[in-house]
Order: C-alpha cells, then structure tokens, then sequence
C-alpha cells in the first residue's frame, strides 16, 4: 500500500505533465450541461495503463471506461479530469483526482491542478497537506465571514431542483458570500485551506467525492448527507462544514424545507 500511495503521487504530477502537452479537444456533450474532452479520455487511459503495469492486481474504478465497476480489494478510484468545463474553457481551476481504497474505506487521495502545479494530498489518520504543508481548517470562522461553496444543482436525485434553489435562497443572507466554482476539487481544496465555511455538494459518484471528503476530513472538516443521516458514496446531498455549528446551520436550514 505504501509502495502504490507513493508511486500515485509521482503518477499525477506526470499526468499533469501531459495533459499540459495537449491542445485542448473537446469530444462532446456527455449531458446537456456536461463536456467530454478527448483528453480526459487520454489520461484516463495513461493513469491506468501505469497503475496496472506496476500493480496489476489493484482494482480501477475511473470515470469515462470502468464506472460500473465495484470497490474491492485495494482499489484505484480516478477523475481523470474533474472540472472539465472550466478545464474546457482555459481555466485553471480543474484537476486530476485519485482515491486509494481498502475495500470500501479511502486510505488516500489525491489532487493535482496541473496549471499551477499544486498538489492537495491526505492519508487516514496523517493529516492532509498541500505540496507538503498540513493543512488544518478554520474552524472560527462564522457563516458571515466566510463562503458557501455550491456544487452544480441536479434533476431526478432525492433533493429536489426547487428545494435546492429554495435552500441557497435561505442560506444567503446567513453567509458572506456564496461562490459556484464548478470542479469539487477546488471546493475541498478552499474548505482544506480555511479559505470556505462549507460546501454543499449534490454530485453523488464516489470519484467527484472520495478524494476531496479525505482531505476535507483529515484538515478537521465535519460532514453529514444534506438530511442529517451519516454520508455513504453515491448519495446525492453531501454537506462540509469547518465546524459542527455551521454544519447544524445549513441542516436545519434544510430540514425547514422539508
């Protein structure tokens, strides 16, 4: 495990590398408001054809080509690109993202943004650093002095569009900003660092989540699915807080709604 954590440090960081190579080739819709770039497709690719030419018997769970597959044994979960809009659209606020698992439990993640060469890392139990500085949360800063991060609002989940409109409408005057960054490892990474008070987030497959919620956890963050009951991957609904009280703040808020 030792040997795979450190070798998928060195794996991102390369990855970076090429895909910074690469002209930007968008392949299509993969949703009316989602893109797929052919180069999410090539690093995809790249990350498991080098995970599984060193270690062949790790499990890979990857966004575009092994979605469906489940966790089990030591398991490889990749994003090969989150924030492929913003990536898309020139901007610098995207990523690569690996979560290692012991069956069903993240043991280590991994953020990259290419652009600015910034490394966001967590191991369970160790702490979560950005290029090699702990990072821990700002747990005193108060809904008014701090953002509300928002995912993408979503159709067809438990939370209903108007409820989520309806919960952001409520939350507003609460904080001092809220802030829709468009990739969930930025909205981690700022909740990691104490630039955020919490983020409410409806994406719901476990490579937008795992690796971002680790490092989230292992800064001293708080989080409960949006109803109060205990978070599992693929639920929609997640919420992050710094603190207990601001995580209690938006659930009751939602619980209101109810």
């Amino acid at each position: 495990m030792k040997e795979l954590i450190k070798f998928c440090d060195k794996l991102l960081r390369s990855a970076g590398e090429l895909l910074l190579k690469q002209e930007i080739a968008v392949a299509g819709h993969k949703t009316a408001n989602d893109l797929l770039t052919e180069n999410d497709l090539l690093i995809e690719q790249y990350l498991m054809e080098e995970i599984k030419a060193t270690f062949p018997e790790v499990n890979i769970v990857s966004e575009e080509t092994t979605a469906d597959k489940p966790l089990g044994g030591v398991s490889v979960v990749i994003d090969p690109i989150d924030g492929t809009c913003n990536y898309a659209a020139g901007m610098d606020s995207f990523g690569i993202q690996i979560a290692i698992f012991e069956e069903v439990e993240c043991v280590a993640a991994y953020m990259y943004f290419p652009r600015t060469g910034e490394m966001i890392s967590a191991e369970k139990g160790r702490g979560a650093f950005a290029n090699g500085k702990k990072l821990t949360v700002n747990k005193d800063m108060l809904p008014s002095d701090g953002f509300l991060l928002i995912s993408d609002y979503y159709g067809n989940i438990a939370v209903p569009m108007d409820r989520q409109f309806e919960l952001i409408k409520r939350l507003q005057p609460v904080f001092l900003k809220t802030r829709h960054l468009g990739a969930a490892c930025v909205d981690f990474t700022a909740l990691a660092k104490g630039q955020a008070a919490a983020y409410i987030s409806y994406y719901h497959y476990i490579w937008d989540i795992a690796p971002g919620l680790l490092i989230a956890n292992e800064s001293g963050c708080v989080h409960a699915l949006i109803d109060g009951s205990a978070y599992t991957y693929g639920t929609p609904g997640i919420v992050v807080a710094n603190s207990e009280a601001n995580l209690q703040r938006i659930l009751s808020e939602y619980r209101a709604l109810c």
